[in-house]
């Protein structure tokens, strides 16, 4: 089994209280979420943020995919349309998956 982080960021958003893979769907689709990370399961983000780094975040909404595969993911062999199809397709064949909202920032785990 093979751990995959993906990130998308966009502007800060009002997130609402209860959000669905379907809103997040919706931003993906709007292309209001390019990919700013995917690979694999990445160490406590916290270790590395200066002051400078944190200020810039508090202006975005990170959302946070993790999920497994059987097989490898090539990640740099895949361009942001083929990203968003196949979590696209991970999001239709796992419609009860878990999402986590901290107020600012998404966290869905596949």
């Amino acid at each position: 089994m093979h751990q995959h982080t993906l990130i998308l960021t966009t502007n800060k958003l009002m997130i609402p209280q209860e959000v669905t893979i379907d809103f997040v769907k919706t931003l993906i689709n709007r292309g209001l979420a390019p990919v700013e990370y995917f690979g694999m399961e990445l160490d406590n983000q916290e270790d590395y943020i200066d002051d400078d780094m944190a200020a810039v975040s508090e202006e975005i909404t990170y959302i946070e995919i993790h999920f497994n595969t059987d097989e490898i993911i090539e990640y740099e062999d895949l361009d942001e349309v083929e990203v968003d199809n196949l979590i696209m397709d991970l999001f239709d064949k796992n419609p009860n998956s878990e999402v986590r909202i901290d107020g600012k920032d998404v966290t869905i785990y596949l």
